[in-house]
């Protein structure tokens, strides 16, 4: 206790003459404290970001922010661009069917100053109040980075299009199998 004391009289005394006080003695849970961060940490890490841009048939541009809590309702349209907010490198983007084809498509990657535009012309156009997927992964390997050399976790955002449902065409089937006897 008197050492308690001496110590909280003196602190003032002992820090203007020796630039330091009395401090106390580090408990158990001071150990496992987080420590601020240091300038030393570099910049703060930018989170990627996924857009869908739509030329709408009046003229305009709709462009609609991607994100896994939200699904998008977008027109059925066969040309679209996706945009990234980082410089992709060794990346894939696909658009993809309710059952996980990649749809055909005519691709054009193209870079912007901080970031990827991702122009797509599909062969086929979107059908109209369907689901599909528009999937980043890697190209080779396992991860894709943000152009910085950091790791990027495969993405995948969800969409549908608007308008009533288009039914699927019939199948067609062959002439019924004949069965052969065994003897």
């Amino acid at each position: 206790m008197k050492k308690r004391w001496l110590c909280l009289w003196l602190t003032p005394w002992l820090a203007v003459a020796t630039g330091s006080g009395c401090h106390p003695r580090p408990s158990a849970m001071d150990a496992g404290a987080a420590l601020p961060t240091s300038a030393d940490a570099g910049p703060p890490a930018v989170t990627l970001r996924l857009a869908i841009e739509v030329q709408q048939t009046d003229g305009g541009l709709l462009r609609v922010p991607l994100s896994p809590s939200a699904v998008p309702l977008l027109p059925a349209t066969q040309q679209l661009d996706v945009t990234a907010n980082l410089p992709l490198h060794n990346y894939r983007l696909r658009i993809l069917d309710e059952i996980d084809r990649a749809l055909a498509s005519d691709d054009t990657p193209e870079a912007v100053p901080g970031g990827l535009r991702y122009h797509v012309k599909l062969l086929a156009p979107l059908r109209a109040g369907h689901r599909y997927t528009v999937a980043l992964d890697s190209q080779t390997g396992t991860t894709l980075d943000d152009g910085t050399g950091s790791a990027l976790n495969e993405q995948r955002f969800e969409f549908h299009t608007d308008g009533e449902r288009e039914k699927d065409p019939p199948v067609k089937r062959g002439p019924p199998k004949r069965h052969r006897r065994g003897s």
